[in-house]
C-alpha cells in the first residue's frame, strides 16, 4: 500500500511541537539543579555539626591512643580553655634525657600535629568547664591513654551545639570512645 504525503506549501508556517518525553526530561533537569543549589546553599544541619565533631574529636584520640601504644609511655590529653584546643602531651616521668633530645625533637614535631580545637560556636558540658575555671585558665588532663591501650580519665567529655549534645566517656580496658546520644535541652 502506498501512503500519501501532504505537500507543505511554502506560506505555510511549521509548527514543531514538544513531545511528553521531552517536556518530562526538562522538568526533570529543572528538579535536579534545583536540589542541588538548595543544598549546596544550605549547609550541614546542627546534628551532622555535631556528629562531625564527635567524631573529629574521636579520631584525635585514637592518635593519642596509638601514640601511647606505638612509643611504650602514657600520652596525656590536655585541655586548654585559653585557646578551646586540646593537645596530647607526653608526662614529665616519660620525657627522655637531653642525651636523646634530638631524636625527641623530631617526635615532638609530629606530636605538635596531634591536637584538636572545639569548632566555633560550640560548648563543653559543665564539668569541663568548671574545672578550667578552677585552675584559672590554665590546661588540666582529660584523659590518660597507657601503652598497653588502656586509659583513664576522671572527666566526661560532653560537647554541646545549640540544644543537642553528646557524652563522651573512656573505657578503662580498652582505651576507646564511647559515646552517648544527649537528649536535646529545653
Amino acid at each position: 500500500m502506498r501512503r500519501k504525503y501532504f505537500p507543505v506549501r511554502e506560506d505555510t508556517p511549521v509548527l514543531s511541537h514538544f513531545t511528553l518525553l521531552e517536556l518530562v526530561v526538562a522538568i526533570a533537569i529543572i528538579a535536579l539543579t534545583t536540589v542541588l543549589a538548595v543544598v549546596s546553599f544550605r549547609g550541614e544541619s546542627p546534628v551532622q555539626q555535631l556528629n562531625s565533631a564527635g567524631l573529629q574529636f574521636e579520631a584525635f584520640c585514637a592518635k593519642a591512643r596509638f601514640q601511647a601504644m606505638e612509643n611504650g609511655g602514657d600520652r596525656v590529653v590536655m585541655f586548654y580553655p585559653e585557646t578551646r584546643t586540646f593537645k596530647m602531651e607526653i608526662p614529665v616521668e616519660f620525657q627522655t634525657t637531653k642525651e636523646e633530645e634530638k631524636e625527641e625533637e623530631e617526635k615532638q614535631l609530629k606530636l605538635a600535629a596531634v591536637e584538636w580545637t572545639l569548632p566555633e560556636n560550640f560548648e563543653l558540658g559543665t564539668e569541663i568547664s568548671d574545672k578550667g575555671r578552677e585552675a584559672a585558665e590554665e590546661a588540666f588532663e582529660v584523659f590518660r591513654f597507657f601503652p598497653d591501650g588502656g586509659a583513664s580519665g576522671s572527666l566526661k567529655f560532653e560537647l554541646r551545639y545549640q540544644t543537642l549534645r553528646k557524652v563522651f566517656d573512656i573505657s578503662p580496658l580498652t582505651g576507646l570512645l564511647i559515646q552517648n546520644e544527649g537528649e536535646e535541652e529545653e
